[in-house]
Formats: C-alpha cells, structure tokens, sequence
C-alpha cells in the first residue's frame, strides 16, 4: 500500500502548520505534498513558509503564493460580496508586504502542478482545478461540472485521481471513474470545525481511500498574534469558528 500525506492552505496560521507537521511527522507515509496557499489572513507567512521548507516536501503554487510572489496587485481570489473583497485585499496587500524578497523568490519557483503514478494510476496533484489555479472545485460542483476534467472532457486532465485544495472544505467524490480529492485547510478551514486538516491518500490494488485528518492546535495563539499584527478581528473570529461567522452589520 502507498500511503501519502497531502495538505492545502496553510494560509501563515504557525500554530497550525506546527501541529500538522508533527503529526504527519509521527506516522509513516510513502510521500508529503503540499498544495499551496502558503500565507494571507495570518501573521506568519516567513515562518510558515520557513517549515515548509524544512519539512523538504514538494510544493506547488496557489494563487496566494503567485500573487505575493510576482507581487501582482490581486490573489486571484473570486470574491463578489463588498466586505469579502475588503477583507481579501486587506489580507492580501498585508501578505505581500509582510513576505521578505528571498522567501517571494522561492514562491516564484514552484510548479503548478505535480504528476506521478501509483500502481499504473495517474495522480494529479494542483491548487485550484487542472485548468487553473484560482478556479474553485466546490464540494457541491455537479457531476457534469466536474466529467469536464474526465477523459474526453473538454479540459481532460489525464489523470485518475486529482488532488486539490483552494476551496477550504475537504471532500472526496468519483466521477466517470475519475477520484476527485480535496484536501481541506491546514489554517483556515471552512467546514465548522476550526482543527487544522490535512488528507491521507491510500492506493493499494487499485483501490483508492482517503482520510481527512483532524488536529487541535492553539487556535487563540494565532488569532492573538494576527490582531496584534494589525490584522482584522473578523480573521480571528473566522479561526475560532471553523469559517462560520457572518460579515459584520453594516
């Protein structure tokens, strides 16, 4: 059997990216990848993408990352709602000023995408979707949205199983033979449940399973070092909640 460990969206939440390691750190797995999104909406971009580094896994770029990276004016971040797209901008230009020029260089290098086999199955490892990395596979995407990534699709990926993140929800469905696996969020998930999450893709004859791993970390400690960084509150509410609070009234 091959086991791997594959985790999205750190988004600079330290605490968070600490305990993940640890645990990956504590069992054995055949591979570790990341999937990107290395800072924005905490405090720690440097730091987190300093362990990343040492953990020596290979890593593709997010949107976050090529926007901070190229020091682009957007993360690619398709926001309609006023206050999202304050607070995105607030995050992003944050982050971008707060990433030294040598840490914005190793952004710069990344691919977009990782490929591999296992067992004769093709793996496909990207942010967003194959066709691009701001593009958003949400969990309620229908079966025809996603066939378009199948074989004979109009953007076929040439893969049987794809791994992704960007969308902060874990979730894992078959379509036209295709496993379509998103990882969820190391730092800032969006399901309810305010643990740093990180998957486990197992192949072995042919069978594929996945398990969405969990784990506690000092969610306080990194909401108190964003605000005393100057960032907003709502990002410290948005930790503590798993992604469930609403935009304050206006």
């Amino acid at each position: 059997m091959t086991k791997l460990a594959i985790f999205s969206d750190i988004h600079a939440n330290l605490p968070a990216m600490s305990e993940v390691k640890a645990s990956i750190e504590s069992a054995r797995f055949d591979g570790v990848y990341c999937l990107g999104d290395l800072g924005g909406y905490a405090s720690e971009p440097d730091r987190v993408q300093d362990l990343i580094m040492e953990m020596r896994c290979p890593t593709i770029l997010g949107n976050y990352d090529e926007g901070v990276g190229f020091n682009l004016e957007s993360c690619g971040c398709h926001y309609v709602k006023p206050f999202d797209i304050e607070m995105s901008n607030t995050s992003f230009f944050w982050t971008r000023e707060h990433t030294s020029e040598s840490h914005k260089t190793w952004l710069r290098e990344l691919p977009r995408e990782i490929r591999f086999e296992v067992d004769g199955l093709r793996v496909l490892l990207c942010h967003g979707s194959p066709r691009d990395t701001t593009e958003y596979l949400f969990e309620n995407r229908s079966d025809g949205y996603l066939k378009q990534f199948t074989p004979g699709g109009v953007a076929d990926a040439h893969a049987d199983i794809i791994v992704f993140g960007h969308t902060h929800v874990p979730f894992h469905r078959t379509v036209s033979g295709v496993h379509f696996v998103n990882t969820g969020s190391v730092g800032r998930p969006k399901d309810g449940d305010p643990r740093a999450g990180y998957c486990v893709l197992s192949i072995h004859e042919g069978e594929i399973a996945t398990e969405q791993v969990r784990v506690p970390y000092d969610v306080e400690s990194a909401c108190q070092s964003l605000v005393a960084a100057g960032l907003p509150g709502y990002f410290a509410e948005y930790l503590r909640t798993g992604g469930i609070v609403a935009a304050p009234a206006t």
